[in-house]
């Protein structure tokens, strides 16, 4: 297992690596948390602690000028020769956890439910911006099994809360490599809804993810409303990261509130094998934003429509993402 978990940390590294080496930072860089839990300690409106339980990403990013960047930048023709296109790189690390319901009593536990399975992985994704759209392409290398120490999260994160400590995790899935490569676009939706004001905009994302791991298209729009928008792409989520390309005219201090009405068209999840999964899921995600200078908090709920036809009923959970400029 050792061997397994070094083995893909060093193809990770080294794909990072090559990429720095290639593309050194230069420019605004960014530091990224993104946390997602279902725990009431972050969701006291819901009492649940069980499917996908948490998920915490690391994500740097930075906007570095270099010839396969400009290339990337006009490939496809992303934009008129009129229109000026920015790029940037980030570079990722995450562990995403998965248990049945009951985690602390297999007693009454539902033979017919998700399994115990962690989710370790790392990559690099590129991005492309106008002031009407951005494109996201992303790589994930990972392991999925007992080598992403996912067991031994779970179980400090119940004793530090205080919850009943997880049982289970001897019968996880085991360690296997993994891949997937996603790709999605968000651009500005004012023209079907209301036009874009410093207090309101809209914006539409979709794409899709293929590899071992997941196999799905999303489609989803995004409200905003507050005072001092940010001209960007709204908030990122762990799955999908925020536009790491930051417009010249950002106001130093901004606030608003969000709603994101979407759904997913699944056609492999590793995580759901063995149940029977539902080919469509929606998803409606709400929360709010504020950013002071470098720094910016959000927080969102997001809550899902049964993924699999012997989940008892639907699933939610909470995140908080912490942004950090320099």
């Amino acid at each position: 297992m050792k061997y397994k978990v070094q083995y893909q940390v060093k193809i990770s590294l080294a794909v990072i690596m090559c990429f720095l080496s290639i593309c050194p930072a230069q420019g605004k860089e960014s530091f990224t948390i993104y946390w997602e839990n279902d725990g009431t300690f972050v969701k006291p409106n819901d009492r649940t602690d069980r499917h996908y339980t948490e998920g915490l990403k690391m994500v740097y990013t930075n906007q570095p000028a270099c010839n396969w960047l400009r290339e990337f930048a006009k490939w496809n023709n992303f934009s008129d020769d009129k229109t000026d296109v920015s790029t940037a790189l980030g570079y990722f690390l995450c562990q995403n956890i998965f248990t049945p319901d009951n985690v602390g009593d297999p007693k009454v536990r539902n033979y017919k439910d998700r399994v115990f399975a962690g989710w370790l992985f790392a990559g690099l994704f590129a991005q492309r911006a106008t002031t009407e759209q951005m494109e996201h392409f992303e790589l994930k290398l990972g392991m999925i099994g007992p080598s992403t120490q996912a067991e031994y999260t779970q179980e400090m994160v119940h004793e530090i809360v205080g919850a009943d400590a997880p049982k289970g995790w001897g019968k996880q899935l085991d360690d296997e490599f993994t891949i997937d490569v996603t790709w999605f676009k968000r651009q500005r939706a004012d023209a079907i809804t209301f036009s874009h004001t410093s207090n309101f905009d809209s914006h539409l994302e979709y794409g899709f993810t293929v590899g071992s791991v997941h196999r799905n298209a999303v489609l989803s729009v995004l409200f905003r409303a507050g005072f001092n928008l940010p001209n960007d792409f709204g908030p990122g989520r762990l799955e999908a990261p925020a536009c790491a390309i930051y417009p010249a005219n950002d106001e130093p201090m901004h606030f608003y509130v969000f709603s994101r009405f979407g759904g997913k068209l699944v056609e492999h999840d590793r995580f759901l094998t063995g149940l029977r999964e539902k080919p469509v899921v929606g998803v409606i995600q709400v929360g709010g934003c504020l950013r002071h200078k470098s720094f910016e908090l959000t927080y969102s709920q997001t809550f899902l429509t049964r993924e699999y036809d012997e989940q008892p009923d639907e699933d939610s959970f909470a995140s908080l993402t912490l942004n950090f400029r320099f």
